[in-house]
This record gives C-alpha cells, sequence and structure tokens, in this order.
C-alpha cells in the first residue's frame, strides 16, 4: 500500500499551531485580566453610582450590569477562533454567573487532495470570581470531522467524531453600551471517541484516520482569539 508522505506532517503542524495559539491566549488572559480588573476598580471608585443606582438599567460610566432583565444581560456573539469561527450567544447573570452556546461549521477545503470538513457545538458554563472581567468554567459539547479523497483507482472517506468535555479560561470586556470583546480558551477532553474509515486504493484515507486517531483522542484546542457581541 502507498501512503502519501505529506499527509502527517501536514497535520503534525497545524496541532503544533492550534496548541501556540492556544498558549497565545492564556498569556494574554494572565497578562491583560489583572490589569482590566484594576482599571475598572479605579473607575468604580470614582464613579460610585454605576453599581449602585439600578434606576439606570446599568448604564453610566463603567461597564454596563443590567440590561433588559434586570440583573441579566444576554446577547449575541462572534469568535475568531481554533479550530474554526463560531457564532453563538452568552449571558451574564448577577455579574458572578455566566453561560454561552457556540456553533462552527467550517466549509469543505482540500488539503493534499483530500477534501475535509468540520462542525462543533457546545455549551459552556462560567464564574466570575471577581464579578467583572476574568472568568472560569467548564465547556461541553460535540464535534466531526470528515474527510473525502479521489484518486485515480478510486473513493474513500474518513469520519471521526466526539462529544467532548473540558476547563475553560477567558475575559470579557464589557463597555457602557453594552458591547463587549474578549478571548478564551478551553482544552476539549474527548468523551467518546469514534472514527470510521472507507479505504480508497491508495490507501491515502486510511493514511488520515491514523492521523486523526493519534491526535484527536488526546483533545483538542478550542480558542476563541478574539470575541466581540453586544449584550442587551
Amino acid at each position: 500500500m502507498n501512503r502519501p508522505l505529506s499527509t502527517r506532517p501536514l497535520s503534525t503542524r497545524s496541532i503544533a499551531a492550534a496548541r501556540q495559539l492556544a498558549g497565545m491566549c492564556v498569556a494574554a488572559l494572565v497578562v491583560g485580566a489583572p490589569l482590566a480588573r484594576a482599571d475598572e476598580a479605579t473607575s468604580v471608585r470614582g464613579t460610585s453610582e454605576v453599581r449602585t443606582d439600578a434606576g439606570d438599567g446599568g448604564r453610566g460610566s463603567g461597564p454596563k450590569v443590567s440590561g433588559l432583565i434586570p440583573g441579566v444581560l444576554i446577547g449575541p456573539r462572534l469568535s475568531v477562533a481554533v479550530p474554526a469561527p463560531t457564532v453563538g450567544a452568552e449571558v451574564k447573570i448577577l455579574r458572578f454567573v455566566g453561560a454561552s452556546f457556540d456553533y462552527a461549521i467550517f466549509p469543505k477545503i482540500t488539503i493534499s487532495g483530500v477534501d475535509v470538513s468540520y462542525s462543533m457545538w457546545n455549551v459552556a458554563a462560567r464564574v466570575y470570581p471577581f464579578g467583572d472581567v476574568f472568568f472560569v468554567g467548564a465547556v461541553y459539547g460535540h464535534y466531526g470531522v470528515d474527510a473525502t479523497a479521489t484518486v485515480a483507482q478510486g473513493t474513500g472517506s474518513v469520519r471521526a467524531s466526539s462529544d467532548f468535555l473540558g476547563p475553560q479560561i477567558g475575559a470579557r470586556w464589557i463597555q457602557e453600551s453594552g458591547f463587549f470583546f474578549g478571548v478564551d480558551v478551553a482544552w476539549a477532553f474527548p468523551l467518546s471517541y469514534r472514527s470510521e474509515a472507507s479505504p480508497d486504493p491508495s490507501g491515502t484515507t486510511t493514511s488520515v484516520k491514523e492521523t486523526a486517531d493519534r491526535y484527536l483522542k488526546n483533545g483538542i484546542p478550542l480558542a476563541g482569539l478574539i470575541s466581540v457581541g453586544w449584550l442587551f
């Protein structure tokens, strides 16, 4: 069986790049969250009415803390993320508790002659221990990866999928208007990983399955490099 030599190096570089991006997100959180907290504390001391005047709906010279529902902020979000961009929604309740939903779908792309597509959804529960920017939480969801190889001798396919669960950390900077931006990173540990292949005569899909099994069984990074949205 002739196995392509380009599949494994490409996958190794992709995994290494994803882990490097996740590491950069963690570093940004470690450096940025304390600074943002200190800046917010200074703003609150100078304008105490921001969090004490319930009649203004949480609006003032500080971050928005209440919206259409008293004590609750909820709205849509778009994230430039790894391994794929996501759309979703999130909610923050009484400053200290939050939740989110994300859905990602990556259009079919061709890598070394193999058509690959990816889809994912997840829900997350969060706690804001300081009631402001920084949060910790957990994420649960499901992903699927489909690959199809078409060669002169025939066609083969690969399907890998799993439910997952993992820890998450991140930060959200909410403006007075309700606009927010942030970053987050999680590691999705597989709960029920499974894969199957319909081999093609060249052995390409068999090689892809072996590579997927080697890396996906260890989990995947979920890194929101930049998230923007609006809370009402």
